[in-house]
């Protein structure tokens, strides 16, 4: 059975939601990464043990909940967008 030009397959969604959740996952990982170094590195400076890393971390949760919906509210727009408008070119193909 083949796909006709301009429909995607669900393999292909598939592999656009998984590199979605990459996506945010790497942006969590880079934000509690950067929370933690610039945590232990104020705590260095002023002598605390621990005050600035975990405030810092405590800190970086609703930053990283907030960017990953946005990321992730934005990316299935697009794939949604995308879906829609190979739906109508496809319509328009057949008339």
């Amino acid at each position: 059975m083949s796909q006709r030009k301009g429909q995607h397959s669900p393999r292909v969604r598939n592999l656009a939601l998984a590199a979605l959740a990459a996506q945010a996952g790497c942006v969590t990982i880079l934000i509690i990464m950067v929370a933690l170094v610039v945590g232990l590195w104020l705590d260095a400076q002023s002598g605390r043990r621990g005050l600035f890393t975990v405030l810092l971390l405590v800190g970086s949760v609703p930053l990283t909940l907030f960017l990953m919906v946005r990321i992730v509210l934005g990316s299935v727009n697009r794939i949604q967008t995308q879906a829609v408008s190979d739906e109508r070119t496809h319509e328009e193909g057949e008339l």
